[in-house]
Parts: structure tokens; C-alpha cells; sequence
């Protein structure tokens, strides 16, 4: 097996695969939640979480000529490190293909640019999951080929899991109450205070019959008012009563990713965001709330590849041939890694 440049180059495959991934990560909802970040040819992530300040004591007096003790005092260490790992794809080019095609270098090109640009997408919805989990369970968990591993970020284990006094599909939930509640939970943990959200339509579609939005909604009691109010009016309420300006049903942003784009995740929401999750965080566009870290590859250093990078980073691909059986893979690597920084400012309950 050997590198074949004839019909594409590992410069222009590269080309093509960080094309296809750059596409799909601009359009998914979780893109500008975790922005690509170089990390600098390094295979170790470093970030600085937020974590609770050291409380300071106050200092004691003491009569002159008298002795005083040492202070005591406990630090606490804000980095954290973790080893990125790679995220690896092969699409194939067939025996039978090479059969009928073998001298046909414009056919082996365009199915090359094709098989490229798939791969590259795929790793974009690999990391688009992987940043769900990190805000759905405040860890990535990877158990594949050989991997066993999780990345926890440290989100406190009350902001995790949370279930409100009532379930929001019971009509007298106290919601603003709850989303106070939990808001305050965040601060004395040293968190920030949410105002965006994301959660399912199945959440936003049982609080249309609450007591409190259709009261606040028309302005007169729950007995009189109409039984239910609109999705908009939902949002309204949690805007006003609570805080939360930006709220999304990534159910239904997932859709219109289809809809408007023709581009469908082959994956199961439903396990990923079950309905009843309902998580908070400080902003969709908060340049601090993490990160995703572009990290490094062999091929990016190796120079048979003839990359050139300035920073060993991205997402390369080649061309393998295989002399028998005759067929090509498309190879294609690269390691990234989405890093939830300020875990301690985000909050998951399950209110259905």
C-alpha cells in the first residue's frame, strides 16, 4: 500500500476533506457553542476551568511582643490537561470500480473529491455529538476501536441531572421558581448566571398549558384564561420571568438543518437529547463557555505528504493504492477534541 499522487495529491485531498468538514461544522447548531481553536501541534489540551475562588480569611491582631500562628490556606489547581486522540475515517474505491475505471483518471478523481468530502462531514458530526454529550452529561464518553474512555469537565453533581419541584408537564409547575433556583445553585457554585437554553419541542409544547404562562400570557387568572398559548409565548414568558433570551428546541433546529440545507445527522436525537432534557447555559456565543481543540496528525509532520503546515492541525486525507487485489482507499485523519471550559456555568435537568 502506497501513497498514490497521480490521480490526488494528500495537499489537495486535505484541501477537500477540511472543505467538506468546514461546511458541516458552520452549519450545525452546536458550530459557534464550540469554535475550532488550534491547538498548536500539540496532542495534550490544556484549559483553565472556572472554579470556585479561594475564600480569604481574615487576618488576626495580637498584642505587641506576642506570638501568632501561621495561616492556614488551601489551593486549589485550575488547569486541566487531557490527550486529544484520532478521529480517523477510509472510504474505498472497489476492486469492480477499478475494473471498469482503472485508466479513467477523470472518474478516479471525482470519486476520490467525493469519497474526501464525505469523510470530512462525518467527522464533523462526530464532534457535533461528541458536543452534545458534553453539555447533555458534562462529559464525552468514547468506547470504540479499542477506546475507552471518558473526558469529564467537572460540571458540580447538582447542576447535573436535576429534577424540578413538579414536572413541567404538570400544569401548576412553578417553572420561573425552578429556573431561579437552579440559577442560584450555578452562583454558589461559582457559575454564571444562564440566559440561553436549549431543549426539546416535547419540553416547550407541555409548558403551553401551564398555569403561570397562560395567566401571565392574557393577563387574568388560569380558570379564565384560554387552555393553552403558542410556542412563541413560551418563549416570551421564559424571557421575561426568567431570564433565558435565547431558548432553542434543537429537536426542531436539527429539522430545519434538513429542511434548509439538505444535510440529515444518521443518528438518534432522541437518545442524544431525550425530550425531557433541559439544559441552561450562559450564551450560544460566548467565546469562553469552551472550545473545540484542532490538534495534530503523523501524516501533518510526515514529509511524503508534502503539507507543508505552518501548525500541524486539520484534517488531512490521502490516496492509498493496494496492487492486489487492485483498489484504493481514501484515508483520512485528523484529532479534535470539544472542551466544555465552563462547565460550572451550565445546568442540565430532566423536567418532563
Amino acid at each position: 500500500m502506497a501513497i498514490d499522487k497521480s490521480i490526488i495529491t494528500p495537499a489537495e485531498a486535505s484541501e477537500t476533506v477540511q472543505a467538506g468538514f468546514d461546511f458541516v461544522k458552520g452549519i450545525l447548531p452546536f458550530s459557534n457553542v464550540f469554535p475550532m481553536q488550534s491547538n498548536d501541534g500539540l496532542w495534550t489540551v490544556t484549559w483553565t476551568p472556572n472554579v470556585q475562588n479561594e475564600a480569604v480569611n481574615p487576618m488576626r491582631r495580637r498584642a505587641l511582643d506576642a506570638e501568632i500562628g501561621h495561616v492556614s490556606h488551601s489551593t486549589a489547581s485550575r488547569e486541566m490537561h487531557t490527550g486529544l486522540l484520532p478521529l480517523s475515517g477510509m472510504d474505498h474505491i472497489t476492486e469492480r470500480d477499478m475494473s471498469m475505471h482503472a485508466t479513467d483518471k477523470t472518474w478516479l478523481r471525482n470519486a476520490a473529491e467525493e469519497g474526501f468530502e464525505r469523510l470530512g462531514r462525518m467527522a464533523a458530526v462526530t464532534l457535533e455529538i461528541e458536543s452534545i454529550n458534553a453539555f447533555v452529561s458534562g462529559k464525552i464518553g468514547i468506547n470504540e476501536n479499542g477506546i475507552d474512555n471518558t473526558y469529564s469537565f467537572g460540571r458540580p453533581t447538582k447542576q447535573q441531572s436535576q429534577s424540578p419541584a413538579a414536572k413541567w408537564n404538570v400544569a401548576t409547575a412553578d417553572i420561573t421558581a425552578d429556573i431561579d433556583g437552579w440559577n442560584q445553585t450555578i452562583r454558589k457554585n461559582g457559575g454564571r448566571v444562564c440566559h440561553a437554553a436549549f431543549t426539546t419541542s416535547a419540553v416547550i409544547d407541555a409548558l403551553r398549558t401551564n398555569d403561570l404562562i397562560r395567566a401571565y400570557t392574557y393577563q387574568t387568572s388560569a380558570e379564565l384564561a384560554p387552555p393553552r398559548v403558542t410556542r412563541e409565548q413560551v418563549f416570551a414568558y421564559l424571557e421575561s420571568n426568567c431570564g433565558l433570551t435565547d431558548v432553542r428546541m434543537v429537536d426542531v433546529m436539527y429539522e430545519d438543518l434538513e429542511l434548509d440545507n439538505g444535510f440529515k445527522m444518521n443518528t438518534d436525537l432522541s437518545t442524544l437529547i431525550p425530550d425531557k432534557t433541559f439544559v441552561m447555559l450562559p450564551s450560544f456565543n460566548d467565546p469562553t463557555l469552551g472550545f473545540t481543540a484542532d490538534g495534530p496528525t503523523a501524516e501533518g509532520a510526515d514529509p511524503a505528504y508534502e503539507l507543508n503546515k505552518t501548525v500541524n492541525r486539520g484534517m488531512v486525507g490521502a490516496l492509498l493504492l493496494h496492487e492486489a487485489p487492485a483498489n484504493y482507499d481514501m484515508w483520512v485523519n485528523g484529532s479534535a477534541l470539544p472542551v466544555l471550559v465552563d462547565a460550572v456555568s451550565t445546568f442540565e435537568a430532566d423536567v418532563l
